[in-house]
């Protein structure tokens, strides 16, 4: 017994300093929170704060604000930025490409400053806002047709913003001469410098109160515990080499669907790799990650650490979790891009790439993690900027789908595991801050994945725009095709979709367009898919069935054809239920991909397998175009499904025609 004392009395210290740096981060969090001026960080939440070892590694993450799935970037492209660090210092970057991946996209204005304990440099804080508007084409400088990334706005590499406290206001001027809504960007960025200097005031009474030496033990310990946990929860992901396939239905400039591969392989001491090997090359779009060839990052790695916290009794959400999760990343592709692609809407991407790594992770262990949710979240921004001074950019309610059930539960309904941290926007607020009218906002009825356990339903969002000039800005739209999978006889789920509807006419279709121009009047509607079921609907219990249907969630004859429930006002006809549902056939066991990409499969799946493998043998200037180009190739030859010897003369013709070798 007294052997185990000085561990445990270890353990405890460590417990107590992992929950004092949270207490700090959940401050700064709240000061971010209360103190911040743009719509997007004071109601919707997208921001972020942490504490940062000096080694770049996230400490102390809050769990209840801000953008969850920020936690574990490797700081080190900030922290190293600057040689000569002094109390008061703040450094500053967007800028994707310089930082190797730590920053993903122009709107996240990063901040670090430096906590000093007296003369000697403990750790560092660290701040992100997702600005509005950081200038460049589109109002909210995002447009998911934009091919590089100077069209997204302006780039800061690494610099100080306040040096020993002053600020540089030379460099504040060309940030702000070059954004729409400068005063509200300063605003948010005051906010979050307010929330650095109180982390260095907090830590540095840590440090006086236990000492530098214990409080710098500390965070290294903190690390490590999280690390340990982590590791046991992976280490029970059953061996092998588990695969899948995701899409997004097109790349925005053309009718390509962009392939996303992986394989998941459980190695020693509960480490997990990720190879993304055969994903498509990267896109003249704004779908790109530029993750910066990093061996460890939480954008792809976030079905894991769902994963991992899941199933933790007691876990420090920290860069420990990261340190377990091996990235295998292609060059110059759309989860690791080279300088200058586009990469405006990374999120999309990286929540495509959660479910991709579900599907892989559902023939490992299907009873212990959730099908594909809608895995789309469309953020729409109402700009009145061309009015100068009284215009503004506010961002509206961000419109995301369900998530997909499980063999535990039913799926969430308006929400998605990935955007869950995403908070919405009270009507009262959008309507004050823009000109518009929230016409609806609810939950869109039969959007379901069917199951057992069925997906949760997708949302329904209608704005009636009250000025003739504004803007509407709606971008991240996916799955207005290929739909959420559901898995083990679950059905996939309904489609996502935009119309716009103007005084006295019939509804017009706006589809997959980012920036639009409404007239008066015009209500714009959105809507979004559910997630996946799990299960044979005919298994689910037909009671929750029925009140699906008394909630105007199902419809009654969406009840009868899918789930095989019979009613008689509100109640089951148990009777003619069981007979129904012994009459119909029952569902596969695999998964249901929706009726778009199972078409997609049967045509092109051999196809996309050869062409995956042969695209990296080009130089990666041409990768893209070189697909496009065997795909035309092949639909000129006639309508597939495409196989072997017909596959090989398109690559060989393209080959020939780029002038590159097989």
């Amino acid at each position: 017994m007294l052997e185990r004392e000085p561990a445990a009395k270890e353990a405890v210290e460590v417990e107590i300093f992992a929950n004092l740096f949270k207490a700090v981060a959940d401050e700064m969090a709240w000061i971010v929170l209360r103190s911040s001026h743009t719509t997007f960080v004071k109601e919707t939440q997208d921001f972020g704060v942490s504490l940062v070892s000096l080694e770049g590694e996230v400490f102390a993450y809050p769990y209840g604000s801000g953008a969850t799935p920020l936690m574990g970037v490797p700081m080190h492209a900030g922290t190293k930025a600057v040689r000569d660090w002094a109390p008061g210092d703040v450094l500053i970057t967007n800028d994707p490409y310089s930082t190797g991946g730590m920053v993903m996209h122009l709107n996240d204005i990063y901040l670090f400053r430096p906590v000093f304990a007296g003369a000697r440099l403990l750790c560092f804080a660290w701040t992100f806002i997702h600005c509005t508007d950081v200038g460049g084409y589109a109002p909210g400088s995002i447009d998911m047709q934009n091919n590089e990334v100077f069209q997204e706005g302006l780039r800061l590499r690494p610099v100080r913003l306040y040096r020993k406290g002053e600020l540089n206001q030379e460099l504040w001027t060309i940030f702000a001469d070059n954004c729409r809504i400068p005063a509200l960007n300063w605003g948010d960025i005051s906010a979050c410098t307010a929330a650095l200097a109180r982390a260095e005031q907090r830590l540095a009474r840590l440090a006086e109160r236990y000492g530098f030496a214990a409080v710098t033990a500390a965070i290294g310990a903190t690390l490590d515990r999280t690390e340990r946990i982590a590791r046991g929860v992976l280490g029970t992901i059953p061996r092998g080499t588990w695969r899948f396939i995701e899409y997004f239905e097109d790349d925005y400039v053309s009718d390509l669907p962009v392939r996303l591969a992986v394989a998941v392989t459980p190695g020693e001491n509960g480490s997990v790799e990720l190879d993304f090997r055969g994903s498509d090359p990267q896109v003249r779009a704004a779908l790109n990650l530029p993750t910066g060839g990093m061996r460890h990052h939480p954008f792809l790695s976030i079905a894991l650490i769902n994963f991992v916290v899941t199933h933790s009794e007691a876990i420090h959400i920290n860069a420990g979790i990261l340190r377990c999760i091996d990235l295998v990343l292609p060059d110059a592709s759309v989860v690791n891009a080279a300088f200058p692609a586009a990469c405006g809407m990374r999120y999309t991407t990286a929540m495509r790439i959660h479910d991709l790594v579900l599907g892989a992770l559902t023939q490992a262990m299907p009873d212990r993690v959730p099908v594909s949710g809608a895995s789309n979240l469309v953020v729409t921004y109402i700009s009145t900027s061309e009015l100068g001074e009284r215009g503004r950019v506010v961002v509206a309610n961000p419109v995301s789908g369900g998530s997909g059930g499980s063999a535990e539960r039913d799926g969430v309904s308006g929400t998605d595991l990935t955007v869950a941290f995403l908070r919405n926007v009270p009507v009262e607020v959008l309507e004050t801050e823009a000109p518009v009218v929230v016409r609806r906002f609810d939950l869109n009825p039969d959007s379901e994945g069917p199951g057992k356990l069925r997906g949760g339903f997708g949302v329904q969002y209608e704005l009636e725009i009250r000025h003739p000039s504004a803007v509407v800005v709606m971008r991240g739209k996916d799955r207005h095709r290929m739909a959420a999978w559901g898995a083990a006889g679950g059905g996939a789920a309904a489609v996502s979709g935009n119309t716009g509807l103007r005084p006295g006419l019939a509804p017009h279709e706006i589809g997959k367009q980012t920036v639009y121009r409404p007239e008066l009047g015009e209500v714009i509607r959105l809507w979004s898919g559910g997630g996946g079921g799990y299960g044979d609907p005919t298994a689910r219990d037909a009671l929750l069935v029925a009140a699906d249907v008394a909630a105007g969630l199902i419809s009654p004859a969406r009840a009868r054809e899918i789930y095989g429930v019979v009613l008689a006002g509100d109640d089951v006809d148990e009777v003619a239920t069981a007979a129904l549902r012994a009459q119909m056939p029952a569902r596969g066991k695999g998964f249901d991909l929706g009726l778009a990409r199972s078409e997609w499969e049967r045509v092109h799946g051999e196809a996309a397998e050869r062409i995956s493998a042969w695209l990296p043998t080009l130089p990666a200037g041409v990768r893209r175009f070189a697909e496009g180009a065997v795909y035309r190739a092949l639909h000129a030859g006639g309508p597939g499904p495409y196989e072997g010897a017909a596959i090989e003369a398109a690559i060989a013709e393209v080959a020939e025609a780029i002038d590159c070798s097989v």
